[in-house]
């Protein structure tokens, strides 16, 4: 448990805020109020619509954090069985050839592919909401325009998410000796053209997607359950999210203690840097905040890597047991 957390315990959210609201330093004194705000979010009561889910494979393997050189580029993480590999798609542009739109990047297309996969283990069919900008809202982000707004970083990373194929593969000891694909060469979804309208306009707002037939049905089996404040607090930060949602799969699952190691670790997040140290060092700057919203996470931070320690899920399993799916098909 974190510290926060332990002075939660004993002093309770109420004081610790008027604490806070002490601080001098405006910057230092907002983001410590919102710590502290999230933090006993992640310590409190969690219900239905606390939820968030996310494929286990998705758990273990990570978009990149940030667009690829090349737009033609392959995408490929790996977790020990488990491979992932994204190839991206094309489409037609303005002079009529055909151009690759690049794999999906960053914290925009981590938290569509959550959105995604959180509505899809209710029903194949996923609303998004009544306009672009409701969507855009639900998704805890603020409304913007201009090149580097929100509806144009959402609209190209829904693109680049609706036109990839995704490739997922276990290795697993078969009859035959061959590894078992579960997922191949197929887009996730169809019917998203959110893209379509230039000016952030609604006129031709795609309401509903529909997930891919096998995903769907691996995603209802295999969906790892996310608290939805946690997401929220570590928006935007991409390996805050690639660890927040691995420690979730993983930590659960642990037997016993397990290192593991920065090379490792590179290959299963979105992370592109090259030294382990450099890996070590991002890996140290948001540790503190995925533990925030994660209270019951055993973590330790090593020179060698990160040692894990089974711990307890960020969402009761008796809640998750109790989730039922809705339209299931």
């Amino acid at each position: 448990m974190a510290e926060i957390h332990r002075q939660l315990a004993l002093w309770g959210s109420e004081r610790l805020l008027q604490t806070a609201e002490a601080i001098a330093d405006p910057r230092e004194r907002q983001l410590e109020l919102h710590r502290i705000r999230y933090a006993s979010l992640a310590m409190g009561e969690i219900g239905d619509d606390d939820l968030y889910f996310c494929h286990s494979g998705l758990c273990q393997t990570a978009l990149p954090h940030k667009a690829l050189e090349n737009n033609d580029a392959i995408w490929q993480r790996q977790s020990g069985r488990f491979h992932l590999m994204i190839t991206p798609g094309a489409v037609r542009s303005a002079s009529g050839k055909a151009e690759r739109v690049g794999v999906p990047y960053g914290t925009r297309a981590r938290l569509i592919m959550i959105f995604l996969q959180s509505e899809g283990v209710k029903s194949r069919t996923v609303h998004l909401g009544s306009s672009m900008a409701a969507w855009i809202r639900s998704l805890g982000l603020v409304v913007s325009g201009g090149p580097r707004g929100t509806i144009q970083s959402i609209r190209e990373q829904a693109l680049r998410i609706a036109r990839c194929e995704f490739t997922m593969q276990w290795s697993a000891a078969s009859s035959d000796g061959e590894n078992h694909t579960i997922i191949k060469d197929q887009r996730l979804v169809s019917g998203m053209s959110l893209w379509a309208a230039p000016d952030g306009g609604d006129e031709k707002w795609s309401a509903t997607v529909e997930l891919a037939p096998d995903f769907h049905q691996h995603l209802r089996e295999h969906a790892v359950p996310l608290l939805k404040e946690a997401i929220a607090y570590l928006k935007d930060n991409s390996l805050a999210l690639d660890l927040y949602t691995l420690f979730a799969y993983r930590l659960q699952r642990l037997e016993r203690p397990m290192l593991m190691r920065w090379a490792m670790l590179g290959q299963q997040t979105g992370s592109d840097v090259s030294r382990s140290s450099h890996l070590a060092q991002r890996v140290k700057a948001v540790l503190p905040d995925v533990l925030t919203v994660y209270p019951d996470a055993e973590v330790e931070l090593t020179r060698s890597g990160l040692k894990l320690f089974p711990s307890k899920p960020p969402v009761p399993k008796t809640l998750v047991q109790g989730f039922r799916l809705v339209n299931p098909r």
